[in-house]
Parts: C-alpha cells; sequence; structure tokens
C-alpha cells in the first residue's frame, strides 16, 4: 500500500524531485500507518488484495462486455419493436462472502434489462425486461467468476494462517 500511495502521489504531481519524492514518502507512510493501526489494514490482508487484482481485472472484462452484448440485446427491443414480456427470477446463489454476493447483485443491476430486485441472504430476486433476458441468469458468467476470487482469497487466507 505504501508502494502504491507513494506512485499516486508522484504521478499526480506531475514531476519528480527530491523534494515530493520526500513528502510523498512522509505522507504515504503516514496513511499506511493510520490504516494498520485504526481500520485493521495487515500486511496479510494486502497480500490476499494483491492476489486477486488479476481476478478482479478479468471479472471488470467480463461486466464490461456482459454490458455490451446487454446493450445491443436492448437496442434489438427497442428498434425491432419486439413485444417485451417482463419476468420475475428468483434464485439462491452459492457465493458465501456477503462481498461477493453484493458484487454479483450490483452488477445484474448494471447489465442492461435486468435489476436486482430483491437480496436477503443468498437469495436474489431479478426483474427482467423480457423473458429471453432471464434465461441463464441462475447460472451465469459473474457467479462462476466470483466462486474462482472466493476461492482464491480463501486459499491465501489459508496459506498465511500456515505460517
Amino acid at each position: 500500500m505504501l508502494l502504491v500511495l507513494l506512485a499516486l502521489w508522484i504521478i499526480f504531481n506531475g514531476k519528480f524531485t527530491l523534494e515530493i519524492l520526500l513528502f510523498g514518502l512522509a505522507l504515504s507512510s503516514a496513511i499506511t500507518w493510520f490504516c494498520w493501526k485504526f481500520m485493521d489494514y495487515s500486511f496479510k490482508a494486502e497480500k490476499t488484495a494483491l492476489r486477486l487484482i488479476p481476478g478482479a481485472l478479468g471479472y471488470l472484462w467480463l461486466l464490461i462486455c456482459e454490458i455490451v452484448k446487454s446493450n445491443l440485446t436492448l437496442l434489438g427491443y427497442v428498434y425491432g419493436g419486439k413485444e417485451v414480456k417482463p419476468k420475475l427470477v428468483t434464485f439462491r446463489t452459492p457465493l458465501r462472502s456477503r462481498l461477493a454476493r453484493n458484487v454479483l447483485s450490483n452488477s445484474i443491476t448494471l447489465t442492461p434489462g435486468t435489476i436486482t430486485a430483491v437480496q436477503e441472504g443468498d437469495k436474489l430476486t431479478v426483474h427482467c425486461l423480457d423473458a429471453a433476458l432471464a434465461e441463464g441468469v441462475e447460472d451465469q458468467s459473474f457467479q462462476r467468476k466470483l466462486l474462482g476470487l472466493e476461492k482464491t482469497a480463501e486459499a491465501g487466507e489459508k496459506k498465511e494462517a500456515q505460517k
């Protein structure tokens, strides 16, 4: 975290001098110390977060691709004059962490044509603009990718606990 904050400080300053480096180092150190002291942040949490970066970037790419595909599908409804038949779909997600379930819920809502209407624990109710959009909502690529991220995080935590 210290190095990331320092790099951001230097980038946002737009130039590199000894004064900027020293002030950035002091400021980054103070912010890192504050996070460790008062926000229950640790080096273990940072290592786990670093392990998740490739998977998180892959998830972001998947989300962008799904948003584009859904937009193109909705263009067919808008300009093609297709009749819309809304549908509610309720399903349980295998995701265990609250964070992963919230990310799934928000990803569904960000995808055009679908909105997560209710989220209660592992149960989600999704409103789909059309029955065709409801197909496969229960078993979608978002869930599979998030399950992989959960496993990566758990493996990292177990590995750190063994040390």
